[in-house]
């Protein structure tokens, strides 16, 4: 290798961790996931202004998270790419238990569909969706 050679082949190199470093930096590629309770319930709080969450049911992989509100109000959080979305829960979002698992559908298609892995909890979830379903 010639010298121009060796100096081309360490800046490329020089570029390609500034790049990897720059994207790590600001937060490209990363893993979004739920941490615990506290972290779904200001998930929640900073989508709808006013509502605050009392208790989360969490998916045992911290995709998303249900946090209810002391009025009974209901909302989804899911990881959406490299952030968080949400969307409330009411009547139009179809609920579909199995097992240990709780599907939502949302009627919005951009949203999808999120399955929560609940274990036991998953029953109790699922009877709430449905009192939503007959208020």
């Amino acid at each position: 290798m010639t010298l121009a050679e060796l100096i081309q082949l360490g800046l490329s190199l020089v570029a390609v961790f500034f790049v990897a470093w720059l994207v790590g930096k600001i937060g490209l590629g990363g893993d979004p996931r739920i941490t615990d309770a506290d972290h779904a319930i200001r998930l929640a709080e900073e989508a709808e202004a006013g509502f605050r969450g009392t208790e989360v049911a969490r998916d045992r992989a911290g995709f998303a998270a249900i946090v209810k509100n002391a009025e009974g109000r209901m909302m989804l959080v899911r990881a959406h790419g490299n952030h968080f979305a949400a969307r409330p829960v009411d009547a139009s979002v179809e609920g579909r238990l199995d097992k240990d698992f709780l599907t939502l559908t949302t009627p919005e298609k951009t949203f999808g569909a999120v399955t929560l892995q609940l274990g036991k909890d998953a029953g109790m979830w699922a009877s709430r969706m449905r009192d939503l379903n007959c208020g």
